[in-house]
C-alpha cells in the first residue's frame, strides 16, 4: 500500500496473494522483454545492422519508455500490485533483487543511450564508406 495515511474509517485492504502473483509474473515478463530488446539494440548496434528486428526492438523500448515517463515514472503495474495489497509495489512487484529492481530505471536509460550512440556511430562509418568510396571511383575514372 501507499506511504499515505489511510482516511478515517477507510477498511483495511486484504492482500490477494495469487493476484500479486500474477503482477510480478507478467511484470517480470516485460521487464525480460524489454532487457531483451535494449540488449538486441546493443549487439545490433555493435555489428551496425539496422533491419525490422531492430525497428521492433527500439519501438518496444520507446513504447514502455513513453509509458513509464507519461505515468509520473512509475510503470502502471506498480500501483495495480498496491491496489491488491502489495506492500510495496515499486520493488515489490517484479521478481528481481530489491537494488536491481529499485535502480532500473537508471541503468536501463544508460542501456538505452550507449544503443542508440552505437547505432549512431554505424550510420556515421557507413555513410562515411559511402563517401569514400564515391571518392575514390571518381579520382580513378578522372585519371
Amino acid at each position: 500500500m501507499s506511504n499515505r495515511p489511510a482516511s478515517p474509517g477507510a477498511v483495511p485492504r486484504r492482500a490477494h496473494p495469487v493476484a500479486i502473483f500474477v503482477v510480478k509474473t507478467i511484470h517480470t515478463a516485460v521487464f525480460l522483454v524489454e532487457l531483451s530488446a535494449i540488449g538486441w539494440l546493443i549487439g545490433s548496434g555493435l555489428l551496425g545492422r539496422r533491419d525490422r528486428s531492430v525497428a521492433v526492438a527500439a519501438a518496444a523500448v520507446g513504447a514502455e519508455a513513453a509509458v513509464f515517463l507519461a505515468n509520473d515514472h512509475v510503470c502502471p503495474l506498480t500501483p495495480l500490485a498496491e491496489q491488491l495489497g502489495s506492500p510495496r509495489g515499486s520493488v515489490s512487484d517484479i521478481f528481481l533483487p530489491e537494488a536491481a529492481a529499485r535502480t532500473i530505471p537508471t541503468w536501463s536509460s544508460a542501456l538505452v543511450l550507449l544503443a542508440a550512440a552505437l547505432h549512431a556511430r554505424a550510420i556515421v562509418q557507413r555513410k562515411w564508406r559511402a563517401t569514400a568510396r564515391v571518392g575514390s571511383r571518381a579520382v580513378l575514372i578522372g585519371s
